[in-house]
C-alpha cells in the first residue's frame, strides 16, 4: 500500500475547526461534497467522498422535468403553419421514423418516461377490453335479431304461399268454417311474399354482419392478451434492473459511510497524539532543572510561571475527558502511535473499497440509463403503437362493415336502380280492386265446379305432395327413395355446377323469393323428376332453394348431439390435432348425413377451385354454410353465443379444404 502522509497538525484542539482526510485520497470531504458531473457521458468522478445528494441526478440534457422539445413540439398552437408542415412531414415514413426515434428519446430523457409507457399501454388494454366487450355484445344482438327476423319471414312467407293457393276451395268446402290461414292472393300475395322475401335479406345481413363482428372482437381479444402479456414482462423486467441500480447504490452509500467513519477515527487518534506530546512537552519543562522548588526558592517567578503551564495542562487535560479522545489518556506513545497507524491503515481499505463500489455503481448506472432503459422505452413504444394500430385498425373494419350492411339493407328497401324492385314498389303494385274481382270470379267458378262434382271438395294442386322432400329427415329420405344422397341435394348439386361455377358471389347473392317458393313447391312434390333447367330462371334461386332445404331439416347436417363435441373440436389451437379430431367426429355421423355432407363438401370444393371467377374461397363458404348445416340445441333458458357462429364456420370449412384428406373421394 502507498505510504499516506499524515495530516498537518491543528492550531487548536477542536474538531469543528478543521475536518481532515488523507491529502492522498482526494480533497477534503466539504469538497467533495459538491462534486457533480460536469458531461452527460463521463463517469462519476474519483474523489474520496460521493455527493450522495447526486448519485440519482444525472446531467440536464439526461434528465428534466419534461424534455423540452417534446414540449414543444405538443404546445404548439392549431393554427401553426409549423405544426401542419410536421404533421404532413411525418407522412413519409422516413419522416415518421425520425419522428419516432425523437419520442423515445425524449422519453429516455424523462425521468418517468418508463412508467409513463407503463401507463399508456395500461390505458390501451382497458381499451381494448371494452372495445371487446362492445363487439360481442352487439354480434349476440345482431345475431338474435337476424336469425328471428329470417324465421319470421319464413313462417309468414309459407303460410301466405300455402294459404293463397287453397284458400278458396277450402272456404268453399267448408262453408267458410275453417281454422286455417285465410291470407289474400293475387296481386297482394305476390306483394307480401316480395316484402318478407326483403326482410328475410336484411336477416341474412345482420346474421352476416354478427359473424364478422365475433371475428373481430376475437382478433381483438387476442391483441388485448398479448399487449397484456407485453406489458407484464416488459415492467418486471425493467423494475430488476432498475433494483440492480438501487442495490448497487445502497452499498455505494454503505461504503461512503464506512470511509467517513474511519477517516474520523483516523482524525481523532492523530490529534489525540498530538495533544499527548503537548503534555509531555509541558511535563519535561516543569521537571527540569531547579523544579519547581527553586523556582520558588528564586523568588517565586519560575514557580509561578510552572504554575500556570501546569495548570494549563490540567486545563487542557480536563477538555479532554469530555471528549471521546479520553480513551487514550493513559495510553503511552507507542500505543498511540500503532492507534494511529491502524486508524489509517482502515482508513486506507475503506478508500479503496469505496473507490471500487464506486467504479461499480458507475457501471451499473451507465448500463441502466445507456442500454437498458432505452431498450426497454423502445419496447413499451412498440407495444404502444402496436396496440394502438390494432385497435385503430380493428374498429375501422368494424365501422366498414356496419357501414357495408347499412348500405345494403338500404339497397334493398330503396334500391339504386329503378328495374329493381324496392319496398315502395312492391306495395305500389297491390291493385285490390283487381284482387277482389278475380276472388269473385275464382269464387264462382269453384262453386260451379263443386255443384258438378258433388265429391270434389278441394283442389288437385292443392292436395299433400306424394313424395315431399323439405322438413323430412335424412334417414326417411333414404329408407324411402333407396339412395345415399336426397334428390333435391343431387340436383341443386347438379345444376349448380353446370351454369354457377362461373357466377360471382355463388351461394352469397340470395334469389327472389318468389321464385325461391315456387321453386320449393315444386321440388318438394317430385324432387326425383323435377326439371330445374325449365323451371328455373335464376342460378341464384335455385342456390337459396338449396340452402333452404338444409335450413328445414328436422335435425341439421351436423346433429345437435354432435354439436358441443364440435365446437369443442373446432377450439383445438394446433391445426393437425383439430383436424384430426373433426374428422374422427365426422366419421361417427351417421350413414344418410355423411354421404349428403359428403357431396356437400365435394360440390363446395369444386367451388373454391374457380375462386379466381366465383370470388368464394373455403373460408367464405364456411360463413354462409355453417350456420346453415349446424344449430345448436334448443333449450327454454339458452341463450345463443356469438362466438359459436365462428367455430361453425371453422368445422365447415375444414371439411371444404380439406376434401380429401377427411372423405375418400373413390366412394
Amino acid at each position: 500500500m502507498r505510504p499516506i502522509s499524515p495530516p498537518t497538525t491543528a492550531s487548536s484542539g477542536s474538531m469543528s475547526s478543521s475536518k481532515r482526510v488523507p491529502r492522498d485520497y482526494a480533497p477534503s470531504r466539504s469538497m467533495s461534497r459538491m462534486t457533480v458531473r460536469e458531461r452527460g457521458d463521463e463517469e462519476y468522478t474519483d474523489r474520496a467522498a460521493p455527493a450522495v445528494e447526486n448519485v440519482y441526478a444525472n446531467p440536464q440534457s439526461r434528465r428534466t422535468s419534461i424534455a423540452p422539445g417534446y414540449a414543444d413540439a405538443r404546445q404548439q398552437p392549431e393554427d401553426d403553419p409549423a405544426a401542419e408542415d410536421t404533421m404532413c412531414d411525418l407522412r413519409d415514413p422516413e419522416e415518421a421514423d425520425e419522428h419516432n426515434e425523437r419520442v423515445i428519446q425524449n422519453l429516455c430523457d424523462f425521468e418517468s418516461g418508463f412508467h409513463l409507457l407503463l401507463d399508456r399501454i395500461k390505458q390501451d388494454v382497458h381499451s381494448t377490453k371494452e372495445a371487446v366487450t362492445f363487439l360481442r355484445k352487439r354480434a349476440q344482438i345482431e345475431e338474435e335479431y337476424g336469425k328471428s327476423m329470417v324465421k319470421l319471414c319464413q313462417s309468414c312467407s309459407h303460410t301466405t304461399t300455402s294459404s293463397s293457393n287453397n284458400n278458396i276451395a277450402t272456404n268453399v268446402g267448408n262453408n267458410g268454417a275453417t281454422g286455417k290461414s285465410e291470407a289474400k292472393g293475387g296481386s297482394f300475395g305476390q306483394s307480401w311474399t316480395q316484402f318478407t322475401g326483403v326482410h328475410e335479406q336484411v336477416g341474412e345481413i345482420r346474421v352476416k354482419f354478427a359473424a364478422e363482428c365475433v371475428e373481430l372482437a376475437e382478433e381483438l381479444a387476442t391483441l388485448h392478451k398479448n399487449t397484456d402479456r407485453s406489458r407484464k414482462q416488459l415492467k418486471e423486467a425493467g423494475h430488476r434492473h432498475f433494483k440492480t441500480v438501487q442495490e448497487a447504490e445502497a452499498a455505494l452509500e454503505k461504503a461512503k459511510i464506512r470511509y467517513e467513519n474511519t477517516s474520523e477515527e483516523w482524525e481523532r487518534a492523530m490529534l489525540h497524539r498530538e495533544q499527548q506530546a503537548e503534555r509531555d512537552g509541558f511535563g519535561r519543562y516543569n521537571a527540569g532543572p531547579g523544579g519547581m522548588g527553586m523556582g520558588m526558592g528564586a523568588g517565586g517567578s519560575g514557580g509561578l510561571a510552572g504554575m500556570q503551564k501546569s495548570m494549563s495542562t490540567k486545563s487542557l487535560t480536563a477538555k479532554t475527558l469530555t471528549n471521546p479522545m479520553a480513551r487514550w489518556k493513559s495510553q503511552t506513545p507507542a500505543k498511540l502511535q500503532k492507534a494511529e497507524e491502524d486508524a489509517r491503515s482502515k482508513a486506507a481499505h475503506a478508500n479503496a473499497a469505496y473507490k471500487q463500489q464506486l467504479y461499480q455503481t458507475t457501471a451499473i448506472r451507465h448500463d441502466y440509463t445507456h442500454t437498458h432503459l432505452p431498450r426497454f422505452i423502445r419496447l413499451l413504444k412498440t407495444t404502444n403503437d402496436e396496440c394502438d394500430q390494432g385497435l385503430q385498425y380493428h374498429l375501422n373494419a368494424y365501422a366498414q362493415s356496419l357501414g357495408a350492411a347499412m348500405t345494403q339493407e338500404a339497397l334493398l328497401v330503396s334500391p339504386l336502380n329503378p328495374d329493381n324492385n324496392g319496398l315502395v314498389q312492391v306495395l305500389e303494385r297491390i291493385d285490390d280492386a283487381r284482387d277482389f274481382d278475380d276472388f269473385v270470379v275464382e269464387y264462382k267458378r269453384t262453386v260451379e265446379r263443386q255443384k258438378g262434382d258433388p265429391y270434389a271438395m278441394t283442389d288437385p294442386a292443392s292436395l299433400a305432395p306424394a313424395k315431399p322432400s323439405f322438413g323430412i329427415s335424412l334417414d326417411e329420405l333414404m329408407e324411402r327413395d333407396q339412395a345415399p344422397v336426397p334428390h333435391i341435394v343431387t340436383k341443386c348439386i347438379a345444376f349448380v355446377e353446370r351454369h354457377g361455377l362461373t357466377t360471382q358471389g355463388i351461394y352469397r347473392v340470395s334469389g327472389p323469393t318468389v321464385q325461391v317458393q315456387k321453386l320449393r313447391a315444386v321440388l318438394d312434390r317430385d324432387a326425383e323428376n323435377a326439371d330445374l333447367d325449365g323451371l328455373a330462371p335464376d342460378i341464384h334461386s335455385v342456390c337459396g332453394v338449396f340452402k333452404l332445404y338444409f335450413r328445414e331439416l328436422p335435425d341439421p347436417l351436423f346433429p345437435r348431439r354432435m354439436y358441443r363435441q364440435l365446437l369443442e373440436a373446432a377450439r383445438i389451437e394446433d391445426p393437425h390435432l383439430r383436424l384430426t379430431t373433426t374428422h374422427e367426429l365426422i366419421n361417427g355421423l351417421p350413414d344418410a348425413n355423411y354421404a349428403t355432407l359428403q357431396a356437400l363438401a365435394a360440390h363446395l370444393h369444386r367451388i373454391t377451385q374457380h375462386e379466381h371467377m366465383t370470388c368464394m374461397s373455403a373460408q367464405n363458404l364456411s360463413i354462409i354454410w355453417g350456420p346453415t348445416l349446424l344449430d345448436a340445441p334448443t333449450s327454454p333458458d339458452a341463450t345463443p353465443d356469438p362466438a359459436d357462429i365462428k367455430l361453425q364456420t371453422r368445422i365447415v370449412e375444414l371439411a371444404i379444404a380439406n376434401y380429401f384428406v377427411i372423405f375418400d373421394p373413390e366412394e
